[in-house]
């Protein structure tokens, strides 16, 4: 029997391979995702002025997955894959952090049951610091304390904290308390004195930061870094803060089995507290890993803005608790047939059953229109002279239209009642050839609203580009950036409203034989032209309603998009 259930959890983790690999192929992306690979292409291209947020090593290495990239496509496809492998190394780290050797029953059990977790599916590949916190969390963890290696442990340990400090704000809150507990009260099995393992652990710690430091100014992103690090200190302390409940109300669907355990653990925990007193502070029970979950716990309470994506490490410390507990339980109950099977029925139905309802839910959310945007971008943009807005960078590989540009809840007040510059005086100074609306761009002031309507015309509700559509007969317009444009009737313009228009409604072109039109005096061509700076005259017959459409520097026309809302285009909380 033995053999058989690591079969058959071999052949479910391998099932579970397959649907990650393909998942994180097509998962629609998140706005966290575009803002850390547009800072990664941005840090490639040497163009760090234009970094809006800190500089981590994360970053960093992310920017030499963009440096050769030509395809936002590619980007994030190359960005996501790399998360997929942090994604496996977490799970083997926590069922590692359980305990057992990997390559068991036990372990492999452990690695099953981590896999299994809801929430890192929603999380655990995206391409967000988090997921590298919880790497750096959890080595320190099976390290120091579930493979105790003395002072090679406390010197990994000590390199770690501050690597993770650089890699997230947030990250003392999850390390300060680790840290204080392993250095005032080593676990068993480190064989050296107390003050030599303190003594290790600070001097790795300094030495990591002299050497991240070195690096930083060597690079000149020391001043950046810094820069960032103190918005992200004082948004952490500013008026934007919401309580937790609607993020831990997600486990009594995803993880109920988890939830159960976990009280169950920690009353008998309690138990045992009270029955023992203090003999039953030690390392030598469940105790530490219910430190690390309440760590967790209170890291998410604190937390000013605690968004979903924080659940990835109450979910994986408290597996590692819940998995211990468990498996105590499990010796007293292995011979008896019938508990055997009422625990697997339980496993199937409180544990898995809400895993693949929590989980199947993403293949509804693609990624496809999100593709099919950056290409179009692309498509008809220059990357030197063309840039794109839409607020959180899901073009990397175009510039925006100011250092200021990029959205988010924590600097929206400054663009709806700040001094400025407003979005529209950012697109004034510098106008994007495409703009994308989302969900974010609706947070903008309806002045900024009104001079994008002005200023470009839809090709989709989520896809705006530069151009002008006319009265019937024609008149005056204004090219504000120049390059190619297509001039044509409204009804053939590609244009968003035209495509309620059947083929038969349509009108003949404006370069039809029997009719004349000029621009500028001249007659139109059915081919693309290119316009400079300043007005222009279109004149047709009056029964003709004339457009204006940017179609960059190789198109002749942009061609249709299929109909789909801005507000879809990304998905949070869904």
């Amino acid at each position: 029997m033995n053999r058989a259930l690591i079969m058959a959890l071999i052949g479910g983790l391998g099932a579970l391979v397959w649907c990650t690999i393909r998942l994180a192929g097509v998962r629609i992306y998140q706005v966290d995702e575009c803002q850390n690979l547009y800072i990664a292409r941005v840090l490639s291209t040497g163009q760090t002025q234009a970094a809006f947020a800190d500089v981590s090593p994360f970053l960093a290495a992310l920017s030499w997955l963009t440096c050769d990239a030509t395809r936002a496509v590619d980007i994030f496809v190359r960005a996501r894959f790399v998360m997929l492998e942090v994604f496996w190394l977490n799970l083997v780290l926590i069922a590692l952090a359980t305990g057992p050797r990997l390559i068991s029953s036990r372990g492999l059990l452990a690695l099953a049951g981590a896999a299994t977790l809801a929430p890192l599916w929603d999380y655990g590949f995206e391409v967000r610091h988090d997921n590298l916190l919880l790497t750096g969390v959890l080595l320190t963890w099976c390290v120091v304390r579930v493979r105790p290696s003395g002072l090679k442990s406390y010197a990994i340990a000590g390199s770690v904290v501050v690597v993770m400090q650089f890699i997230a704000f947030k990250a003392f809150v999850y390390t300060v308390p680790i840290s204080l507990a392993i250095l005032v009260f080593p676990p068993p099995g480190h064989r050296a004195a107390r003050w030599k393992l303190v003594l290790t652990w600070l001097a790795s710690a300094l030495a990591t930061f002299l050497l991240i430091r070195f690096v930083y100014g060597v690079a000149g992103l020391w001043d950046l870094y810094m820069a960032g690090f103190h918005r992200v200190a004082g948004a952490a302390t500013g008026k934007s803060r919401f309580w937790p409940w609607q993020t831990l109300g997600r486990l009594l669907g995803q993880t109920p089995l988890l939830l159960a355990l976990l009280a169950a653990a920690l009353l008998a925990l309690a138990e045992d507290l009270r029955v023992r007193g203090k003999a039953a502070l030690t390392w030598g029970g469940n105790l530490p890993e219910a430190f690390l979950f309440g760590v967790a716990f209170a890291a998410l309470v604190i937390n000013p803005t605690p968004y979903p994506y924080n659940l990835i490490h109450l979910v994986s410390y408290g597996f590692v608790f819940a998995f211990r507990y468990a498996a105590e339980i499990s010796r007293e109950i292995q011979h008896r047939p019938v508990l055997c099977t009422m625990g697997a029925t339980v496993l199937i139905f409180v544990h898995l059953v809400p895993f693949g309802v929590a989980t199947s839910r993403h293949w509804n959310w693609t990624n496809f229109r999100q593709e099919k945007l950056m290409l179009l971008a692309e498509e008809i943009t220059d990357p030197a002279r063309d840039s794109v807005y839409d607020g959180m960078g899901i073009v990397p590989t175009r510039p925006s239209i100011h250092f200021r540009w990029f959205l988010e809840a924590l600097n929206i007040e400054s663009f709806v009642h700040g001094s400025g510059p407003h979005v529209r005086e950012m697109l004034a100074a510098r106008p994007a050839a495409v703009v994308i609306p989302n969900y974010r761009t609706d947070w903008l002031p309806e002045e900024d609203h009104a001079f994008v309507r002005e200023r470009y015309v839809p090709v989709a509700d989520d896809f705006w580009v530069l151009g002008k559509v006319l009265p019937a007969g024609g008149g005056t317009f204004e090219i504000v950036h120049p390059g190619r444009y297509r001039i044509s009737s409204l009804l053939e313009s590609d244009l968003a409203e035209t495509c309620r228009v059947s083929a038969a409604q349509l009108p003949a072109r404006l370069d039809e034989e029997d009719f004349t039109a000029t621009l500028d005096g001249a007659p139109v061509t059915s081919r693309a032209v290119e316009l400079t700076v300043g007005e222009h005259r279109i004149e047709c017959k009056p029964s003709y309603q004339p457009a204006v459409v940017w179609v960059g520097p190789k198109l002749d026309r942009v061609g249709r998009l299929s109909e789909s809302a801005h507000r879809l285009l990304f998905a949070n909380w869904y």
